[in-house]
């Protein structure tokens, strides 16, 4: 009877035990998993972009005159030495044929005493040069003094400075003599001979600024010519982004209305950074990429929006680990990794950072379970129930 009252006794205080840790042991925090796995990796910049025409023309009236109506519109092809435009030269007036000649005699008269300005400043650069000479040899024989030697040498030194700036100001004014001439050879008094614009390269037309026929003075721009061939993309990074890319790298174009990516490189980075305003109104350094397509850009024209990923590096058959699991720990990246249904936090070594894992060179290896936007909650040897 003893040992029954004793056995019973053990069993009731080890199902009271059992009992009472059911129902006071902590429960297990719900956490979300990931699995570490081996992979590839891409780290890249991204920004939005455009096209651009490489080589823009802008096409203007040589001659003031009449401005005869296009008939080309935005979008036609154009070859090279093709017209493009006429211009019916207007013819000069009595009155303004008569004031060119005027300040062409006055040219020609300012020309002819600016030569002869020169020729008299010729003249006494040589006397003071032979009076130099002389000077000098009679200096040596000890006949003057080192004074009127030196005097001479000055003298000398303001005659060629005085040659020098004559033959300047004749110079000057044969340059207004051509200039008044130029004046004159631009009209005539013939109004059947109109003048071409002329395409300088095969290519598209841009934009036209002017269509209809109207008056235009020389330099007057008229239409705007791109060059197809040389379809290059521009897209503005943030410069902290910017100074980690390098010509030569690989980018990819996505958003661009197609329905595969095209792949392109960079060219040139800019030298210049410039300053702009972003949506939030915080003011943004930001530096032009160029990149060049190196795939056929299809169906894509002049200003056309796209995205740009510029490829920074790219990994074989590494270790990733979702950036949601990782944390700082002080100065060091963490994590935490379930084992034996509990939370052990681990550092890690990072490498290079993905859109959505990064490379972990150290801390954890393929198969690990690690717990994916941890909360405050879960802490070293805490019981968890992870879910995928």
């Amino acid at each position: 009877m003893k040992k029954r009252t004793l056995a019973v006794t053990i069993s009731s205080v080890s199902a009271i035990g059992l009992l009472l840790f059911a129902i006071f042991r902590p429960s297990a925090i719900v956490v979300e998993s990931a699995i570490v796995q081996r992979g590839d990796l891409e780290e890249i910049v991204e920004q939005e972009g455009k096209t651009r025409m490489h080589d823009h023309f802008v096409l203007s009236a040589q001659v003031a005159g009449r401005l005869r109506r296009i008939d080309l519109h935005a979008g036609d092809s154009v070859h090279a030495g093709q017209t493009v435009a006429w211009v019916d030269p207007a013819s000069i007036e009595p009155r303004q044929r008569a004031v060119l000649e005027a300040r062409l005699d006055a040219a020609l008269s300012a020309h002819l005493q600016a030569q002869a300005l020169a020729a008299r400043a010729q003249a006494e650069y040589d006397q003071t040069a032979k009076d130099l000479a002389r000077g000098q040899e009679l200096y040596q024989h000890g006949i003057i003094s080192k004074d009127a030697f030196d005097k001479a040498k000055t003298t000398e030194t303001t005659a060629l400075k005085q040659l020098r700036a004559a033959e300047s100001a004749a110079q000057a004014a044969g340059f207004q003599v051509e200039e008044v001439r130029s004046a004159l050879l631009v009209y005539t008094d013939r109004s059947d001979l109109p003048t071409p614009v002329i395409a300088p390269v095969d290519g598209r037309v841009l934009r036209l600024l002017q269509q209809s026929e109207t008056v235009v003075s020389p330099g007057s721009p008229i239409l705007e010519i791109g060059y197809t061939p040389r379809l290059e993309i521009v897209a503005d990074f943030l410069t902290r982004d910017a100074v980690k890319i390098h010509p030569g790298m690989s980018a990819r174009v996505t958003d661009w209305g197609g329905s595969a990516p095209l792949s392109a490189r960079v060219r040139t980075i800019e030298p210049g950074a410039f300053t702009k305003i972003s949506a939030l109104g915080v003011e943004e350094q930001r530096v032009n990429v160029i990149c060049d397509f190196t795939s056929d850009p299809e169906n894509l024209e002049d200003a056309y929006h796209l995205e740009v990923q510029v490829i920074l590096w790219q990994g074989h058959n590494v270790i990733l680990v979702p950036s949601s699991a990782l944390f700082r720990a002080g100065q060091e990246w963490a994590a935490f990794v379930i084992r034996d249904k509990k939370a052990h936090r681990v550092p890690l070594k990072i490498g290079h950072h993905g859109e959505v894992n990064w490379e972990v060179l150290s801390g954890l290896n393929q198969g690990d379970k690690v717990i994916v936007h941890p909360s405050s909650a879960v802490a070293e040897g805490i019981h968890v129930r992870p879910i995928s």
